[in-house]
């Protein structure tokens, strides 16, 4: 069985799709989204219609999902987030349909399948939206869960460890990448216990030119995209 795991599309629908095309060159079996369709870019709308179609598809919520519909009940939660992380959310707001929005509203904060030994986060077990477990982190506490895979998204940052009979994943991050300029995902074969890691390319200048069309003054919205992996 292979399973195509990818996290943290953040409204980068020019990523995503280059991400997907890909995924369907892999015949994976089943689909595991850690979350953050929200959050950042403007493409959010398109974001959640092509997620939303998948087919084996399992989908949890990420803390910029959860902010989202936290914005909606509250002004404040709204403006914070604008300021600091540009007006993505102020826009989908003003855009989401109903069924794109029960669809958010309907997304579980976690995910398990003991048959398969997997369970799937945004953050962690222990925080399942805002924790963040980095590279250089020590997973020793993960130890003694009774899993064989835990799927995390949240870092950015792509991730295999092993502690005892444990592997942590996190795929890295299709819409805002930390460690290079190139969407991330991964794929994991569970019958042969192999783990991949892809990339793509994206026209990241088209993603450029719809943050200027939408007046973000956000200066790390552009900056983050110019990463390098030494960065």
């Amino acid at each position: 069985m292979r399973v195509g795991i990818f996290s943290d599309i953040h409204g980068n629908i020019y990523a995503f799709d280059k991400v997907w095309k890909a995924l369907l060159k892999e015949s994976c079996d089943m689909y595991c989204c850690g979350g953050d369709l929200c959050g950042y870019y403007y493409s959010q709308d398109e974001v959640i219609d092509a997620v939303q179609n998948i087919d084996n598809l399992i989908c949890i919520k990420g803390n910029h999902d959860k902010i989202f519909l936290n914005c909606l009940e509250n002004e404040e939660v709204l403006g914070k987030y604008s300021n600091r992380y540009g007006g993505s959310l102020a826009y989908l707001k003003s855009t989401i349909t109903r069924d794109h929005l029960e669809f958010l509203k309907d997304l579980p904060l976690s995910f398990e399948d003991k048959e398969l030994g997997l369970t799937m986060f945004h953050g962690s077990p222990w925080d399942a939206l805002n924790d963040y477990v980095y590279p250089t982190d020590s997973v020793d506490k993960f130890k003694d869960l009774d899993f064989k895979y835990i799927f995390l998204g949240h870092t950015h940052y792509p991730m295999h460890k092993q502690v005892r009979n444990v592997q942590i994943i996190n795929p890295g991050s299709v819409g805002q990448p930390r460690d290079c300029s190139q969407a991330s995902f991964a794929v994991l074969d569970l019958d042969k216990n192999i783990l991949k890691f892809k990339r793509v390319d994206y026209d990241i200048d088209s993603l450029r030119n719809d943050l200027k069309r939408h007046n973000e003054q956000n200066e790390y919205l552009f900056s983050v995209l110019n990463r390098k992996e030494s960065e």
